[in-house]
């Protein structure tokens, strides 16, 4: 199994040398690896410490454009976009969505939001509490046109049935994070049940770090996850048509 495109990275518009290496250094990487796709996903910019300054994402995509001019790899401009309200609201307006070509969320310690107080430890873990992380994810899933959802349960928890089940009927990706796989066994079952599709991300931070698996394909193999439904391994994603149903 050999990871064809890479839907997870990040690039020095991460602030604060959160990430090491330019777009083009890593779309270079990935054209040297023979990817097809390479997408650049910053961070949202309400994360307090590493958010992409959003004057800079015309700049930016300036940057993406050129790099599609240099190399074979198709490079997308997308944002690692935060979740941010109960009502699914994320840290991007519709007009920073509009320069994207594809879009990612997920949630990050260190991002304030209205639903949850992540560093009370009381609360954090609570029924109450998961079913605030989960309807906020549904939220989001309804609201946008999220390609793909970032390494679920990982800070916070929910509900990963009726996430996974929201992102089938809309047609949003869950990913598998090369550093955050936080599922259980019960939770691999639902994920499977849910007929919700997948792709494996390097969550690279640097360029030597694209298409890294990590453990993905460990998970994978044992919770028999059938290959035609992790997308960026046989195939590639259809970012056009993945939304008109």
């Amino acid at each position: 199994m050999k990871i064809l495109a890479d839907y997870h990275t990040h690039s020095t518009y991460s602030k604060w040398y959160h990430a090491r290496h330019t777009i083009d250094q890593m779309a270079k990487q990935a054209n040297k690896l023979g990817l097809t796709e390479l997408a650049i996903t910053d961070h949202g910019p309400k994360h307090f410490c590493f958010g992409i300054n959003p004057k800079k994402l015309d700049k930016a995509k300036a940057e993406v454009q050129k790099a599609n001019q240099k190399y074979k790899t198709n490079i997308y401009l997308g944002i690692e976009a935060n979740i941010i309200g109960q009502d699914g609201s994320i840290d991007l307006s519709n007009d920073q969505i509009k320069k994207l070509d594809i879009l990612l969320m997920g949630y990050h310690k260190g991002t304030k939001c209205d639903f949850i107080k992540y560093f009370n430890k009381k609360i954090r873990n609570t029924p109450e509490q998961i079913e605030k992380n989960t309807l906020a994810y549904i939220n989001a899933i309804n609201k946008y046109n999220i390609n793909i959802i970032t390494h679920l349960n990982e800070y916070i928890k929910v509900d990963v049935a009726r996430v996974a089940q929201a992102c089938a009927q809309k047609g949003t990706i869950i990913e598998l994070n090369r550093k955050h796989i936080r599922f259980s066994e019960q939770d691999a079952k639902d994920l499977l049940e849910s007929g919700v599709n997948f792709v494996i991300s390097s969550d690279a931070h640097n360029k030597h770090k694209i298409a890294n698996p990590g453990d993905c394909l460990e998970f994978i193999k044992k919770y028999n996850i059938p290959l035609e439904r992790v997308k960026n391994i046989n195939g590639i994603l259809d970012f056009k048509n993945q939304f008109k149903n």
